[in-house]
């Protein structure tokens, strides 16, 4: 809620505390003189009873206050209370407000979650991705959203959310692990559970793929093979390209691929 939607709201309920507690204090005063004649005609009458307008009492009070003074002084502090509750209602509406203030959306609507909005999130649960600690839990998230963690290097990444992860998740994970780490601390656990690929080009322990495999036996022309190397290779390793008559070859600073068609002579 905006903080002007409190202030009217806050104005409202003052005034109408104070007009009520008023009004109850007229009728309580009229009540007490039986409805007499000297109180003047009634705003309206319901059933037996005549109802006065509210600023009635203070007529009455300037008019026959020497007749009942403690009459009139029981209604006086009635409506005093009213005046009462009506500056609690204020004040209290004054703190709700200043509360909101805080919560302007003037520059946009994030903050940093509370407590309370953790555990409505789920974040405090038993399963799921590790994203770090906080008021003594853990904090995980197991949903289809996507997880982003951002740092600095060396700043304990791997070893507080990667880690704890993968010694954890039971589900599928695809690795991509530059320095090792991760398959040395956790394959062995994960092992235990599921079937663990390690694929590592430089290493001879690496599971073996041949990528030439996805080429289609019927693809002879040259562009299919063209397209091979740029999906293998980052822009920063230079290669080239060279058809000559029926045979491919493929250059690049790190490797050499010699790939051959094999086409079929028409018979006439």
């Amino acid at each position: 809620m905006s903080p002007q939607s409190i202030l009217i709201g806050q104005i409202v309920l003052v005034f109408t505390t104070i007009i009520l507690t008023t009004w109850y204090a007229t009728q309580w005063v009229a009540l007490q003189f039986d409805y007499d004649a000297y109180l003047g005609a009634p705003w309206f009458t319901v059933s037996d009873y005549k109802i006065y307008f509210p600023w009635r009492l203070f007529e009455w009070w300037y008019s026959f206050d020497a007749y009942a003074p403690s009459v009139f002084a029981k209604g006086g502090q009635i409506a005093a209370g009213g005046g009462f509750i009506g500056t609690l209602f204020a004040v209290a509406g004054s703190v709700w407000r200043g509360r909101q203030a805080k919560k302007l959306t003037t520059f946009g609507s994030s903050q940093w979650a509370s407590k309370s909005m953790m555990k409505q999130a789920g974040l405090f649960a038993d399963d799921g991705v590790f994203l770090g600690q906080a008021h003594d839990n853990y904090l995980r998230h197991n949903g289809p959203e996507h997880v982003m963690a951002i740092a600095p290097t060396r700043s304990g990444k791997g070893v507080g959310l990667v880690i704890p992860t993968l010694l954890s998740w039971t589900g599928s994970t695809v690795i991509h692990d530059i320095k090792g780490e991760n398959w040395q601390l956790t394959a062995g656990w994960r092992s235990t559970f599921s079937h663990c690929l390690l694929f590592d080009p430089t290493n001879t322990a690496s599971a073996k793929y041949n990528p030439l495999l996805e080429v289609r036996k019927a693809s002879v022309k040259s562009a299919t093979y063209k397209t091979l190397p740029t999906s293998w290779l980052t822009q920063t390793v230079c290669w080239s390209a060279v058809t000559i008559g029926r045979k491919l070859r493929i250059h690049c600073s790190s490797a050499q691929f010699s790939i051959f068609s094999t086409r079929r002579k028409k018979r006439h």
